[in-house]
């Protein structure tokens, strides 16, 4: 279902505004879907920051406790497991901010800015 580029024929300034806005709103939804796609990339690093969160505590966790209990006391071996983990954890969880953060507001900025100029230039 395509729409004509060209202005409907409309009767009266009711009919006129609902034409009005309902092009706004399909365009503040096509922007905030558009936005919304942009950060996919930021959201999966997020799942990743998550991975490695859950693998600090997982079974993996403990099989390098007890590998580097060979080298190193008990204590010493869980701490440095536990810091290498939340070492990778924090350095995704950081990847994705800086990611998350070079992106537009999810809102739809554009339009707005398009329907105050169109209000505008009408006064």
């Amino acid at each position: 279902m395509t729409e004509s580029s060209e202005p409907a024929e409309v009767d009266g300034p009711l009919e006129q505004n609902l034409l009005l806005a309902r092009r706004v709103i399909d365009a503040a939804q096509q922007e905030m879907a558009d936005k919304a796609r942009q950060r996919v990339p930021a959201l999966r690093l997020g799942a990743v920051a998550g991975a490695f969160g859950v693998l600090a505590t997982a079974a993996t966790y403990r099989m390098n406790v007890l590998l580097l209990e060979k080298k190193l006391p008990p204590e010493l071996a869980s701490f440095v497991a536990a810091a290498v983990y939340g070492g990778g954890a924090g350095a995704a969880a950081l990847a994705a901010s800086r990611k998350w953060k070079g992106l537009p507001p999810p809102l739809p900025t554009e339009t707005a800015r398009q329907v105050v100029e169109i209000l505008s230039d009408t006064d």
